[in-house]
């Protein structure tokens, strides 16, 4: 599945029909969960941070769901996170989504893939 998410909408919508995708596949509870934090975190950080368009594809392989995530303008999460301080506002996303991924990669045109147990 391909979609092209440009705001909070466009994302509500690609989430409804990526939820209907994984529930097809028998996705787990706890499988469907931990994808939508996966999307809404990298493509949050898109819209927010890059302030640019997000394509997301998706392809279910055996248990998991392998999601890539693009922005159309340069964005670059660090290679390994960290949690931030209690105190902050911000900067805990990225260290959550590693944590319900069984990998995060960078592709080579700068993309973050990340595959996610849903069985």
């Amino acid at each position: 599945m391909f979609f092209e998410i440009n705001n909070s909408d466009a994302l509500q919508s690609a989430w409804n029909t990526l939820c209907s995708f994984l529930m097809e596949h028998n996705a787990s509870k706890d499988g469907v969960f931990n994808s939508k934090l996966v999307v809404y975190e990298l493509v949050g950080n898109v819209l927010r941070h890059a302030k640019g368009v997000a394509t997301v594809l998706t392809e279910v392989d055996g248990g998991y769901v392998r999601l890539e995530v693009r922005s159309s303008s340069p964005f670059t999460p660090p290679d390994k996170s960290r949690c931030s301080d209690v105190y902050a506002e911000n900067g805990r996303g990225l260290f959550i989504v590693d944590k319900v991924c069984e990998e995060r990669v960078f592709t080579p045109d700068g993309g973050i893939q990340v595959k996610i147990r849903i069985r």
